[in-house]
């Protein structure tokens, strides 16, 4: 009898315990977790510099940017205003894509505080507008590549 009461206490305090784990593990019907809160966790006042192993340069380069461009019908010659501002320490590679189709690349690294207010394009263009991009490529004097930026805009050709 001892023993058949002794086996009725463990199995009873066998199924608590299966219950109490169903219970908190599945049962809560009210989809709520029981989370402590954190008492190391800060005030969030934005993001900060990790280190990387690497210098930290906190010099940024400037890419100017534009909405349009007005070219003219049938001429290679055009009127532009691409420029490295002066602020920069790097130098621009820039090509111009017109329709996706590359009409014009600088001939080598502009420096900062130089730019074009005239170029030639590869071919002449039909009076219409154009989805147009310049990939603006940067590198270091020696060569090193750094960053690019591609500015979108749009290109219309007018007829003089």
């Amino acid at each position: 009898m001892k023993r058949k009461k002794s086996f009725l206490i463990i199995c009873l305090l066998l199924l608590l315990l299966v219950g109490f784990t169903i219970f908190f593990l599945f049962g809560r019907s009210d989809g709520k977790i029981l989370l402590p809160v954190d008492e190391n966790a800060e005030d969030w006042d934005g993001d900060q510099r990790l280190p990387n192993g690497e210098k930290q340069d906190t010099a940024t380069i400037k890419i100017p940017g534009f909405d349009s461009l007005t070219f003219t019908t049938n001429q290679k010659n055009q009127k532009v205003n691409f420029k490295n501002p002066e602020e920069n320490s790097c130098l621009f590679r820039m090509t111009l894509f017109i329709d996706d189709q590359q009409y014009w690349q600088s001939a080598g690294g502009v420096e900062p505080g130089k730019g074009y207010y005239d170029i030639e394009l590869d071919d002449v263009l039909q009076p219409g507008n154009y989805d147009g991009s310049l990939l603006v490529e940067c590198f270091k004097e020696d060569g090193t590549a750094l960053n690019s930026a591609k500015v979108k805009f749009n290109v219309k050709v007018v007829e003089e």
